[in-house]
């Protein structure tokens, strides 16, 4: 049973009270709601704990964050708080194959000869075997500098309002816009999609877009309605294909340029209307169309050009006109050859190509396990709670000091309360000032 109103430890951010109007009242209770939506709310964003670096571990496929003050290199979960928590870091989600830089060279740097500043060690790693040489297996792209998308854009969760999906292949992130999937608002996708793949359940959803931790499903009519047209809007919805492979790993790779387009390998291209078009929107024929034969210890792809949809697709750059007459930009056109892998390719691959073209491959046929911290378990424990064990680890005098000093401040704002309660007035900043001040300059209150 939590605890009565008047005996809540409310946690708020310094920032609170001053950006609010200072005529307006705040009651105890919306004080009490915000501190408890704070409490949530960090919970549910740091739900594992941080006392860990996971440089020991390896090269793993675990969440990533770039630090912009520190080079933009990526450091682990536990350094991203314990290293780095006072720093511009850049949320780059689940990376492959990576591993932290945090005790490294990549970030901790020589100080020049004659610097009296301390080389940076990190918190969580052993300082004697510290720093480690770099991980030049790491791959950085232009995320690390906080860009993300072909067009090069900034990702700010507290403003950014379209879907983006993840690359399989370089795990980037694209705007939908920029995948060429948003149709304009004037052409509805109906005629498009129809012949699309059957959307299959929820737990086989593509890889999913970055959203605001803080955001909210609105309850506003309008924003429903526009959220539905969007939806409409989509060309390739995100229940009927697995993963996207973005243009540039399509051409990486001469078995994904000889797919691009056919059956299952769904692109969007320019149609003779000026609008778009999803073409490999099933799957069709044997197995045996996509692999022919074993030769020289390689398989032998072939075209099937019997299939309109099947033939070799042209994905050089170009530059073209819109239905409007302007001319697309040269990231916009690039769209030309994003791949959407239907549900099951990548498991028939898995039987139908070799080795050697299994590991040419710009992208993994089975998702390995993400690497996650072991769980906080203080995480469901109340402010009150982790107060209460943060002053038992205290030294015994500190603790009664401590103590002491809480009684007082709480006896004296209780005082002040019932004051203004019995006098029907409000209790003001003033108010809160003084007895601070009191406390401060050691006066009895």
């Amino acid at each position: 049973m939590p605890p009565a109103s008047s005996d809540r430890f409310i946690l708020l951010p310094s920032t609170y009270l001053p950006s609010r109007d200072p005529t307006s009242t705040v009651t105890l209770q919306s004080l009490i709601d915000v501190s408890d939506r704070i409490q949530d709310d960090a919970r549910e964003t740091l739900p594992f704990k941080f006392d860990e670096c996971s440089y020991g571990k390896g090269h793993l496929r675990q969440s990533v964050w770039s630090c912009i003050d520190c080079g933009g290199k990526g450091v682990c979960y536990g350094c991203s708080i314990s290293c780095h928590g006072e720093h511009k870091l850049v949320e780059l989600w689940t990376k492959r194959s990576f591993r932290c830089d945090c005790p490294t060279t990549s970030m901790q740097p020589e100080p020049p000869a004659g610097n009296q500043v301390k080389r940076r060690r990190c918190a969580l790693y052993p300082p004697e075997i510290q720093p480690q040489s770099p991980n030049h297996k790491n791959k950085y792209t232009h995320n690390f500098e906080g860009e993300f998308c072909r067009c090069g854009r900034d990702y700010n969760a507290e403003t950014e309002e379209e879907a983006m999906l993840s690359c399989l292949g370089c795990e980037d992130w694209f705007h939908e816009s920029c995948l060429n999937l948003l149709l304009p608002a004037s052409i509805k996708s109906e005629a498009i999609t129809e012949q699309l793949p059957t959307p299959v359940t929820a737990s086989s959803q593509p890889l999913g877009e970055p959203v605001p931790a803080s955001s909210a499903p609105s309850v506003d009519a309008q924003a429903a309605e526009e959220e539905d047209d969007d939806d409409e809007r989509v060309l390739i919805p995100s229940d009927t294909y697995d993963s996207l492979i973005c243009s540039a790993c399509v051409r990486s790779n001469p078995f994904m340029k000889s797919q691009a387009g056919k059956g299952g390998w769904m692109m969007i291209e320019p149609s003779s209307s000026g609008s778009w078009e999803v073409i490999g929107k099933s799957v069709t024929g044997s197995d045996s169309q996509i692999v022919d034969e074993m030769k020289n210890g390689k398989r032998a792809l072939q075209e099937d050009e019997a299939d309109a949809h099947a033939k070799k697709i042209k994905l050089d750059d170009a530059t073209v006109k819109a239905s409007s007459g302007e001319e697309i930009s040269d990231w916009k056109w690039q769209g030309k050859g994003d791949v959407f892998l239907s549900h099951g390719i990548r498991e028939k691959l898995k039987t139908q190509l070799d080795e050697s073209t299994i590991a040419s491959l710009p992208f993994p046929l089975e998702d390995g396990d993400i690497y996650e911290p072991a769980r906080d378990e203080q995480e469901d424990q109340t402010t009150e709670e982790v107060m209460t064990q943060a002053l038992s680890n205290l030294p015994r005098v500190q603790t009664i000091e401590a103590l002491h000093g809480y009684q007082r401040l709480k006896n004296r704002l209780s005082e002040m309360l019932a004051e203004r309660a019995a006098d029907g007035r409000s209790v003001s900043k003033e108010d809160i000032d003084e007895i601070f001040e009191q406390l401060r300059s050691g006066q009895q209150v």
